[in-house]
C-alpha cells in the first residue's frame, strides 16, 4: 500500500510543472555553483607556486562549500515540495478517501514522505554529472564526496518528515510551506546558538539539538553513533507528531 501512494504522489509531481520547475531551477543554480568553485579552485592552483599547490585541499575549496549550499537551497526547496502534501488533499477533503480504505496513517505518513524523498534524490542525480566533470580537469581526489551526498540526504529527509507535519496541521498550502521554512530555520538557528552561548553544558545541548552541528560531522566522513541517532530519533518525531494530526478526526 505505500508503494501505491509513493506512485500516485510521483505521478502528481511529474503531470504537473512543479517537478519540472524544481528540478530545472536546482540544476541551473548548482551548476553555477559548483562552476564558480571548480574555476576558483583551479585558479587558485595556477596562481600559486607547485611546491605550494599540494597544500590546497579540493574538499575544502569545492566539496564542502558545494553540499553547504545544496543544503541550503533544501530551505526553499522542499518546503514547496512538502507543502501540499496533506493541506491541499484536507482542503479538497480527498483523505478521505484514504481514511475509508484500511490504509493506516502511518502508511500514509510513509508514502508521501518516500515520493518527496524520491524527487529529491531525482535532484540530486543530475549533480552525478559533476564527478565527471572533476574527472575530466583531472582532479582525482573524490574523499568524502559519498559523505557529503550522505550528509545532504539525511537532512532532506529531516526536513521532508518536518515539512509534512507542517503540511498536516493546516489546509492551507501556503502557509504549511512557511511553516516549513521557518522550521527549517529554526534548526539552523538553534546551533547558532550553541557556539553563542557561554554555558559549556547548555551549549552542548543546543548544538545537539540544532542539525548543523550534525551535519557538519557528516559531511567531514566524521559519521558518528550521535549524529545517526539524531537524524533517526528527529524523522521518528516528526512522523508521530504528523501521524497524531491526521489522527484528530478521531477526537
Amino acid at each position: 500500500m505505500i508503494w501505491i501512494i509513493v506512485k500516485k504522489e510521483l505521478d502528481a509531481y511529474f503531470s504537473s510543472p512543479l517537478a519540472y520547475v524544481l528540478i530545472g531551477l536546482f540544476s541551473l543554480i548548482t551548476g553555477v555553483i559548483f562552476f564558480n568553485l571548480l574555476v576558483s579552485y583551479t585558479d587558485g592552483i595556477q596562481a600559486i607556486p607547485p611546491a605550494l599547490a599540494e597544500e590546497k585541499s579540493f574538499p575544502e575549496e569545492v566539496v564542502y562549500p558545494l553540499f553547504t549550499n545544496l543544503n541550503f537551497l533544501f530551505l526553499v526547496f522542499i518546503p514547496l515540495i512538502t507543502m501540499k502534501l496533506f493541506s491541499e488533499e484536507k482542503r479538497q477533503e480527498t483523505l478521505d478517501l484514504y481514511w475509508l480504505s484500511p490504509v493506516t496513517d502511518t502508511k500514509i505518513f510513509l508514502g508521501k514522505f518516500f515520493a518527496a524523498l524520491g524527487l529529491i534524490i531525482a535532484m540530486l542525480l543530475i549533480t552525478g554529472v559533476f564527478p565527471l566533470v572533476i574527472w575530466g580537469v583531472g582532479i582525482r581526489d573524490f574523499s568524502l564526496l559519498g559523505t557529503s551526498y550522505l550528509a545532504v540526504l539525511l537532512n532532506a529527509a529531516c526536513y521532508i518528515s518536518l515539512g509534512l507535519f507542517c503540511s498536516s496541521i493546516s489546509s492551507n498550502q501556503i502557509v504549511a510551506g512557511l511553516l516549513g521554512i521557518l522550521g527549517i530555520m529554526f534548526l539552523w538557528m538553534v546551533s547558532w546558538g550553541g557556539h553563542l552561548n557561554s554555558n559549556y553544558a547548555v551549549a552542548e545541548i543546543f548544538t545537539y539539538v540544532g542539525i548543523t552541528s550534525h551535519f557538519e560531522r557528516v559531511l567531514r566522513g566524521l559519521v558518528g553513533t550521535q549524529d545517526l541517532i539524531y537524524y533517526g530519533t528527529f524523522m521518528f518525531l516528526m512522523g508521530f507528531l504528523t501521524v497524531k494530526c491526521l489522527g484528530r478526526r478521531n477526537w
